[in-house]
């Protein structure tokens, strides 16, 4: 059984319900929700004609050192010196990357992550290329040593 109970609100109550009722949004209407839609919509339609996907130099310096650090497993002989070629190019990225973090200028900033990039892209090529060479060489000796 319900009772229903009235309860007696002042004026300065009721007003303030009535300020509360007006503030309550119940979200847009369908023809608003379609306007916002379209422009949403047109809004990423031109973000995405308008810039390309350019990465900042932060991203890019990073980006590269992590290249580095990926391509430099493959080097695992050692030096005159007896370390690993490997823990050698990590100390020398590490130290280079060290020495430019404090830079400013964008292009001087630009022009090392190029020198950088096109560095690692022929070291890469080179040993790629010579690891070619011995597999070939290794396919065409017999098995078991010159005959």
């Amino acid at each position: 059984m319900a009772v229903c109970r009235m309860y007696l609100l002042s004026p300065q109550a009721i007003t303030r319900l009535r300020c509360l009722c007006t503030q309550i949004h119940f979200g847009p209407s369908d023809g608003q929700l379609e306007e916002i839609l379209d422009r949403t919509l047109e809004k990423k339609e031109k973000k995405t004609a308008e810039s390309p996907h350019v990465l900042t130099t932060r991203r890019e310096a990073l980006a590269l050192y992590r290249d580095i650090w990926r391509y430099s497993r493959l080097f695992v002989w050692r030096d005159d010196r007896g370390e690993l070629w490997r823990d050698s190019i990590r100390d020398s990225a590490r130290k280079e990357f060290d020495l430019a973090r404090h830079l400013t200028d964008p292009e001087v900033v630009t022009r090392l992550l190029l020198t950088g990039r096109d560095c690692l892209q022929q070291t890469v090529d080179k040993f790629m290329k010579k690891r070619e060479g011995i597999i070939e060489a290794e396919t065409k000796q017999p098995p078991f040593g010159p005959a």
